[in-house]
């Protein structure tokens, strides 16, 4: 009886660390999210860029963390600011409050992306009606920036170019749709959304890809850069999205054989590119992901560093024990 009293008291023990563990999980924000649920493209910031709060939430999701409770804050302070059409605005802060103004940057990916984090964070029994209604809008807005001789979308009514990388987004988003429609038992919906999915990843593949590479743009470019040009070639990664002979190992591989030290050096200059990180998690490289955490770790909360990348570092180091995240990489792993 000692013997059984004992072992359960250490399973009750275990429980409670397990339990303290997942808690800790849960996203938050601080500096970024403030109280009435808005989220700043920047800490402490005075704008904000819904783009950047839904990726930035959907990418911590993508990295194993909870964000139910982030995400159902950040979607009831957006709901109500939403157009009649679908769209949305930037904002600035005026005074105590945030007020309208400058338009979206690109609403082709940021109606995938409010789309595509309304299905991810909806309740088990789906979507409320104010949520339904606000997906519905943003789908039919996004419907009107296809185009239809090649099959991809535009950036906007303002500007008919297409980009690899917002497409990969809007078929990330008819994914999670086909994938919500199924968790709810809705066969009909979830097989409408995934062949929609299917038919864009065939038009992107059309559309931008060239034996051994990714065309960034439906516009020409003058010049490559680190960012679109280099970070576009894995992008589709994140989507499941294959060029023909190039499977997502071989194409990683590639590109860190190539980037890789360019990569975590760009926090310096640029911005330090966390989605790079989150490719690396999905291809099971957690050295790079070290790498990142440690490089990047410098620059938070810094005019190199926003939304997106303090959630997946958030993510990433929620992974880790006090000590893990303290100590410094091992002396045989390659950071610089």
């Amino acid at each position: 009886m000692p013997a059984i009293t004992a072992l359960f008291t250490l399973l009750v023990a275990l429980a409670t660390v397990l339990s303290a563990h997942a808690a800790a999980a849960e996203l938050a924000l601080p500096g970024y999210q403030r109280a009435d649920g808005a989220i700043t493209t920047y800490f402490g910031g005075d704008s904000i860029d819904p783009y950047f709060a839904a990726k930035a939430l959907l990418a911590a999701q993508d990295a194993g963390m909870a964000t139910s409770t982030a995400a159902g804050n950040w979607i009831a302070w957006q709901l109500p600011r939403q157009h009649g059409d679908g769209h949305f605005d930037r904002y600035c802060l005026k005074g105590q409050r945030f007020a309208a103004c400058q338009p979206a940057d690109a609403d082709d990916a940021l109606m995938a992306s409010w789309m595509e984090l309304l299905v991810r964070t909806a309740p088990a029994k789906g979507m409320p009606p104010a949520w339904q209604a606000s997906f519905d809008k943003a789908s039919r807005y996004l419907d009107s920036l296809r185009d239809p001789r090649t099959g991809v979308y535009q950036i906007s009514p303002t500007l008919p170019v297409a980009l690899l990388m917002d497409n990969v987004e809007i078929s990330s988003a008819f994914k999670a749709a086909s994938r919500y429609h199924e968790r709810l038992g809705d066969s009909r919906r979830a097989l409408a959304w995934a062949r929609q999915g299917e038919q864009l990843d065939r038009a992107i593949l059309r559309v931008f890809w060239r034996k051994g590479g990714f065309l960034v743009s439906t516009q020409p470019r003058e010049r490559s850069e680190f960012y679109p040009d280099a970070v576009a070639q894995i992008f589709p990664i994140l989507a499941d999205i294959q060029a023909p002979g190039r499977p997502h190992a071989s194409a990683y591989q590639a590109w860190m054989a190539t980037h890789r030290f360019a990569w975590l050096q760009m926090s310096e200059v640029d911005f330090p590119w966390g989605l790079v990180a989150l490719v690396a998690d999905k291809m099971g490289d957690a050295d790079a992901i070290t790498c990142w955490r440690v490089r990047a770790n410098q620059f938070r909360h810094g005019q190199h560093w926003n939304v997106l990348e303090e959630a997946l570092f958030l993510a990433f180091e929620s992974r880790l024990t006090p000590a893990q995240a303290l100590a410094p990489p091992p002396p045989s792993l390659r950071c610089r």
